[in-house]
């Protein structure tokens, strides 16, 4: 991903002119490079101006010492006479870094130092330059560095005895020394051997002005190619846009670009129809593995519908690149007008009977019901999470998904398409219903057998309407098959009994009108033979009433009275069962007198003849 930074336009100017500072050391003197505040240099070559690294400088009277000179002052180079008038003779070592320039660049280079006094005016300036091997802690008057390249002589500018501005051409030492890959320049200062002894020919030169002066040569930037609409992925091409801004991608290629260069571009757009309305673009850098991009902003909102392009140039400070080729696009902020259109073999919308089934897949077929512009369609089964989308076969064309229903019943797949700038139509709903053969049992009501023989239950089946289940087969713990009939809401509700109290395995399917079983469960379910329970009123069921040592009467009647003999009860006062025997009319009367107020559980029970026993019938109530 390409990291982008904010545009910056500026134009490069001098570097480097600044004063150094000096110490004086037995070991070499490292002098950090300064660069000059940047000044307008519109139009002009890149100018470097280095100050030195390193100075220092010799003394035959001193052959095994180099003299590393403070800041201020004066350096000297040739013969001179100290206070007591011994005789000296000088040569200067003047270092730069030269790292990062591109040797193939170089059009000029420079040393230039500023005299301040001659032991002679008559004499000529004899000053020469020559480019030496680096100068270290071994080196010093009787072991100078080794000389690697042409001597070069000074030229000064005016006609006085000593110039403010002394220069020595040092370009083609500067171009050998780049192409070997050294990343320091030295240079050795002195006056020529047959004059070197001679105190009238030696020259001063101020410490803190020596500099070296490098002009490049410059090519205009290449014409901006690799161009892109939106990101990097997309090349220019047909695109279209409808309500946010976009960026716009241009490459920028300098052949001849130093590392100190700045590379900015420029962007502008036009209507097609009108290309004389050109308007500058809002531009940024984007720098990336795959180089430097410059980066206009469309402000596509502002704009009216219509077809646009734009183009882009580069600018390195100096010179412009020719501007790229127009890339075009299109602002559409008018949307398709009509929703898609939906149809399935498998699942039609609305229809008499469900159809397909959790476990089909249908075939849906969108189309783009005439809009001309569609390019795909989104869909999902929620009208606010379209998230799935499938092209369309052409430009306005159509598409096939397959889709399968996530539940049985009503369900709706919700449709939209989408034009060239994303512009979305209305949202189509196609409802569909999916079949479901599930059925299901539940008893929805158990009530005594007329016979007394045990409790009629009544079963409900129910499936989905219309889903070709006609008939429901069930057979109860094991016992013969009955059949009935579903009716036309998908509900069969046939009595089953008499049935013991307890639980009862259910057995049943769905069949079709061909007798196809379609689907088949197995269940259970529980039949409650409890009794029914009354009350004279003096202590009502779940109620209050009455009080210590008042009695009350409580009335069991059995569910199943065929068999029946007593009833069996105890409460949570009494843990102990009393069995009280049924009365002519089939029913037991029990008499409880409390001995206590507070609150009371009671449970009833039938005994029958054969031994067993009626499910629990269970109240509880309060004794004022």
């Amino acid at each position: 991903m390409k990291e982008e930074l904010q545009l910056k336009y500026i134009t490069r100017g001098l570097r480097g002119r600044g004063r150094t500072s000096a110490g004086v050391a037995a070991a070499a003197l490292v002098l950090g490079a300064v660069g000059l505040p940047a000044g307008p240099a519109a139009a002009a070559e890149p100018h470097h101006v280095l100050t030195p690294s390193f100075l220092a400088y010799t003394d035959s009277t001193t052959p095994d010492t180099a003299v590393f000179h403070p800041s201020g002052g004066e350096i000297p180079a040739g013969s001179w006479r100290d206070d007591v008038q011994a005789v000296h003779t000088s040569r200067v070592y003047v270092t730069f870094d030269i790292g990062g320039i591109y040797a193939g660049r170089v059009s000029k280079a420079t040393l230039v130092a500023r005299e301040s006094r001659a032991n002679d005016c008559a004499r000529p300036r004899t000053t020469i330059a020559q480019p030496t091997a680096a100068f270290t802690g071994e080196n010093s008057w009787s072991s100078p560095p080794r000389t690697i390249g042409r001597a070069v002589d000074a030229t000064a500018e005016g006609s006085d005895c000593t110039s403010w501005r002394t220069t020595w051409d040092l370009a083609a030492a500067l171009r050998d020394a780049l192409t070997r890959g050294d990343h320091k320049l030295t240079t050795e200062l002195r006056i020529p051997r047959r004059y070197e002894a001679n105190v009238s020919y030696g020259r001063w030169l101020e410490t803190n002005e020596f500099r070296f002066e490098v002009e490049l040569t410059n090519a205009a930037p290449l014409k901006p190619t690799r161009l892109y609409n939106g990101n990097t992925d997309t090349p220019c091409g047909a695109a279209h846009f409808a309500r946010s801004e976009f960026s716009a991608y241009a490459d920028m290629t300098d052949r001849d670009r130093d590392p100190g260069d700045s590379l900015t571009p420029e962007f502008e757009f036009w209507p097609v129809a009108d290309p004389s309305t050109v308007t500058a673009m809002q531009a940024s850098i984007s720098s990336g593995g795959d180089g430097l991009s410059g980066v206009g902003t469309v402000p596509v909102t502002s704009l009216p519908d219509g077809e646009y392009a734009w183009h882009a140039r580069t600018y390195d400070q100096r010179a412009w690149s020719p501007w790229s080729d127009p890339c075009r696009f299109t602002v559409d902020r008018t949307a398709p007008g009509v929703a898609p259109t939906v149809a399935s073999p498998e699942y039609p919308e609305n229809p008499a009977n469900p159809t397909g089934g959790t476990s089909v897949t249908g075939t849906f077929l969108f189309t783009a019901h005439g809009v001309g512009d569609v390019v795909r369609f989104q869909y999902g089964d929620s009208q606010w999470s379209l998230y799935n989308q499938v092209p369309a076969d052409q430009l306005g064309g159509a598409a096939t998904i397959q889709w399968r229903p996530r539940d049985a019943g009503k369900q709706t797949l919700y449709v939209t398409s989408v034009d060239r700038a994303g512009n979305a139509s209305p949202v189509r709903a196609y409802t569909f219903n999916v079949r479901d053969l599930t059925v299901t049992a539940w008893s929805t009501k158990q009530e005594p057998d007329p016979s007394g023989a045990g409790i009629a239950v009544t079963m409900r089946f129910g499936t989905q309407p219309g889903n070709g289940v006609t008939t429901v087969t069930y057979r109860v713990d094991g016992a013969a098959q009955q059949s009935v009939a579903v009716g036309d809401e998908g509900v069969a509700e046939p009595v089953i009994g008499p049935l013991k109290g307890g639980q009862h395995t259910l057995g049943y399917a769905g069949r079709n009108a061909a007798g196809e079983v379609l689907y088949e469960q197995e269940t259970t379910f529980y039949v409650d033979d409890a009794p029914t329970v009354t009350s004279d009123g003096v202590y009502p069921i779940e109620g209050s009433g009455g009080g210590v040592g008042v009695p009350g009467v409580f009335t069991v009647a059995p569910a199943v009275t065929q068999g029946a003999t007593s009833v069996s009860w105890f409460t949570t006062a009494d843990s102990n069962h009393t069995v009280v025997p049924l009365g002519a009319d089939g029913k037991a009367r029990i008499t409880w007198t409390p001995t206590a107020s507070g609150w009371t559980y009671f449970w009833f029970s039938v005994k029958y003849a054969d031994g067993t026993s009626s499910g629990w019938r269970s109240f509880s109530t309060t004794v004022r």
